[in-house]
């Protein structure tokens, strides 16, 4: 039933856009990633700004955890009541995030059986790429090449996605990184943001050594996923910052006059 709702109209989607990209296996993951993390988008700037609302009232959550570290009942009604006050919900980003888990799950299991020989063979009828096919897209005219002929993993004849690389592999650990590092906070971190502030640098490790055990085409998706969220994290940061110069700026305005 899952696999009928989610990873099969992904299927699909790769399939077409493969269709109509030259048979480049590689751009047809790259659109598809690229949709479904605009389809996400309004999520994951609703995540990001509840992120970064937390982390401006950082100092004073650190300050009342000092204050009441040895009464954890006053600490969290102080707590709250902070949050009432400056209007900050700190679960407000748990539903976003949930929301968007089940499409990327989803993303990467439609991604990850175009490794296999027999999946993309489609001479096979009956557990292969043809048959997770709707009937609808069979009979569309710019699949038909597509259908009769040799389906290739090739990126512009490069890299084969069917296979593990380990330069995908690097570049997704990389970016990974970069990522990560965007997120952390600068300042006034506590003692669960320095722990978790190791993970920096433990996860991308971890994508290089992920990313070398599967096909290609899955850090090729985590590469673009990852530049997709960083872009996201840096536009929604300097809209901020514009916004808080044009206040600075109205304000000046009106106290000179």
């Amino acid at each position: 039933m899952l696999h009928q709702i989610f990873v099969q109209p992904l299927i699909n989607m790769i399939f077409l856009f493969y269709s109509l990209l030259g048979h480049n296996f590689g751009l047809a993951v790259i659109l598809l990633t690229v949709v479904v993390r605009l389809i996400l988008w309004p999520f994951q700037s609703q995540t990001l700004r509840s992120q970064k609302a937390l982390n401006k009232i950082q100092p004073e959550v650190n300050k009342l955890k000092a204050k009441y570290k040895n009464d954890p009942a006053k600490m969290n009604s102080a707590m709250m009541e902070l949050y009432k006050e400056k209007e900050v919900n700190p679960f407000s980003s748990c539903l976003p995030t949930l929301i968007q888990l089940p499409l990327l799950f989803a993303l990467f299991y439609a991604i990850r059986p175009f490794g296999s020989a027999d999946f993309v063979n489609m001479a096979n009828h009956t557990s292969g790429l043809w048959n997770q096919l709707y009937e609808w897209v069979k009979n569309l005219g710019f699949t038909h090449s597509a259908l009769t002929g040799t389906f290739s993993t090739d990126m512009f004849g490069i890299i084969n996605l069917a296979k593990p690389s380990i330069y995908l592999a690097v570049i997704a650990g990389v970016t990974q990184f970069i990522q990560m590092k965007m997120m952390a906070p600068k300042q006034n971190m506590d003692d669960t943001q320095k722990a978790m502030s190791s993970m920096m640098y433990i996860f991308p490790v971890l994508t290089v050594i992920i990313g070398l055990s599967f096909p290609a085409a899955l850090p090729l998706y985590w590469i673009v996923t990852t530049l997709m969220a960083s872009l996201q994290q840096y536009l929604i940061m300097h809209r901020d910052i514009e916004d808080l110069e044009e206040k600075k700026n109205v304000s000046h305005k009106g106290r000179s006059r």
